[in-house]
Formats: C-alpha cells, sequence, structure tokens
C-alpha cells in the first residue's frame, strides 16, 4: 500500500507533500513532481544555461534508455552492478532487451564521439532522466532523476582547468541562491573494476569534488552537484582521440535537478517568490 499524506506528516517527505510539491507513487525513491515543482525546475534550467560561459542555446535531452554495449564499455556494469537497471520483459517474452536505463546523461556524449578525433576543444550540454537502483529510503537518494551536466572533451590541460573553473563558478552560483555548500573531495563510478583502489586514487588526485548541502533538518548533507575529471580513462574506454596527442581528456560537471530543488525548499520555504532569486 502507498502511504497517504498524512502517514507521514512529521517526515521530510511528508512536509513536501503538504507544501504541494510532490505526492507518492507507492515506489521507494520515485515521486510526482506537482507543477508547483516542475515550474522550479524549468527556472533552474534557465539558470543553468545562463550558468554556461560558452554561450550554450540550451541543452540536448537524451533519452533515459541507451545500449547495454555503451555502458558495457564504459565499464560501468562490471563496478556497479548493483545500481544499474535493465530493461526486459515479462516471463514468456523475449527476454532481456539490448538497452539499460542511464545512470548518466555524460555517456551519450562519448558514445557520440567513440572511435572518432577531436580537433579541439568540445563542450557539451546535455540533460535527461537518470536511474539508480539506490537501497535506500533517504530524501535525495532518488531511483529515477533528472540530471543537467556540461561537458568538455579536450587535452589534459585544458580539461582540469575547465573543471577548476566550473568549481568556482558552483560556489558562486549556489552562494547567489543562498545555498550554503561545502565542496568536498569524493569519488564516483566512472572508474570501472578494482573500484577500491581507484576511488582511493580519485580522491587523493583530486579528481571529483561535490557541492553538498543539507536537504533536511537530518545528517551531514548531500551531493547537489560534482565537478568531475576523467583524465584520458574514458578516452580510451571510447577510442577518442584528441588530435595527434593520444587519447582525450573528458571533464564533466553534473547538477541533480531534483536534489537542488529540494535545498531550496529546505534553505527558504514553500513560496518560491520570497527566495533570494525569486522564481
Amino acid at each position: 500500500m502507498s502511504p497517504s499524506v498524512s502517514a507521514v506528516p512529521e517526515s521530510p517527505a511528508g512536509r513536501l507533500f503538504d507544501g504541494g510539491w510532490l505526492a507518492p507513487v507507492g515506489v521507494t525513491g520515485a515521486f510526482s513532481c506537482t507543477p508547483k515543482f516542475e515550474r522550479v525546475v524549468s527556472w533552474l534550467e534557465a539558470v543553468l544555461t545562463v550558468a554556461d560561459p560558452a554561450g550554450s542555446p540550451g541543452p540536448q535531452v537524451f533519452p533515459p534508455l541507451m545500449s547495454r554495449m555503451v555502458i558495457e564499455r564504459a565499464e560501468y556494469a562490471a563496478a556497479f552492478p548493483h545500481l544499474l537497471g535493465t530493461v526486459g520483459t515479462y516471463p514468456g517474452g523475449p527476454g532481456d532487451a539490448d538497452t539499460v536505463l542511464m545512470p548518466a546523461v555524460c555517456y551519450g556524449v562519448y558514445q557520440e564521439l567513440a572511435d572518432a578525433t577531436v580537433d579541439g576543444p568540445r563542450q557539451f550540454d546535455v540533460t535527461g532522466y537518470c536511474h539508480r537502483h539506490e537501497a535506500t529510503s533517504e530524501l535525495g537518494r532518488f531511483r529515477t532523476f533528472r540530471m543537467r551536466e556540461f561537458v568538455l572533451v579536450a587535452d589534459a590541460p585544458a580539461a582540469l582547468r575547465w573543471r577548476d573553473d566550473w568549481i568556482d563558478r558552483g560556489r558562486h552560483l549556489f552562494s547567489r541562491l543562498g545555498l550554503p555548500v561545502k565542496v568536498e573531495p569524493a569519488s564516483d563510478p566512472f572508474f570501472g573494476p578494482g573500484s577500491d583502489l581507484l576511488r582511493d586514487s580519485q580522491i587523493g588526485q583530486s579528481l571529483k569534488w561535490e557541492f553538498v548541502v543539507p536537504l533536511t533538518g537530518e545528517g551531514p548533507g548531500t551531493a547537489i552537484a560534482s565537478a568531475n575529471s576523467h583524465k584520458d580513462h574514458l578516452g580510451k574506454r571510447f577510442g577518442i582521440r584528441y588530435r595527434d596527442a593520444g587519447p582525450a581528456h573528458t571533464s564533466c560537471v553534473a547538477f541533480g535537478l531534483e536534489r537542488i530543488v529540494l535545498a531550496m525548499i529546505h534553505a527558504h520555504g514553500d513560496d518560491p517568490a520570497a527566495w533570494p532569486e525569486p522564481v
């Protein structure tokens, strides 16, 4: 039985139900977003478009499905099978399909450039629904969520410099929105098998930074965005070359749209017109 609004009046989710932001759908980690919530998402998308100094006209939208071969080439399935969602059929049907649910929209960029040579720095602005099979009911640990990403494919110095510029830009953006983010080193599922050693290496090399802020009054906070250097890992995996310099280096900055909206609600209340940058 799905929870009713009155059954959880004191919970973080209950507050969002009562405030007219979300509605339960009977699935852990998934909610229905109301028009009130969606107006803020649309506003946030516009804010992110303006924040891009490259002058993006808006994001390219990827579907929530991608080829199983792509995700295996990225080594995501080998490292994080417990987070990956596959698409299949009911018993009696043809069995598993050749698609998976997209775990991060930037994989669509690497597929577009696979086995090609990039002649100069290429930036992409992409968005779409993602899926991760989170084994928790913690608010913000969505199974399905929207991610907005800016991605750069270039040589090593340009990719790292671009990532660092976005860390500073992210701090400024969230400060303007009244969100007291902490920027913390972290690791993430880009580096394939042997993940324990690779995660330690990723943290040691400061390859991933997360923007962490409270979504509720409990706990240390949740990452609402991240800025990442993949070095040449994905260039190698997808056969992307940069001029005559070997495998391309890639960086991305990712914004979790639902999480940012939840952070804004927690920080500023239920009336978007009263927020630091009115919606």
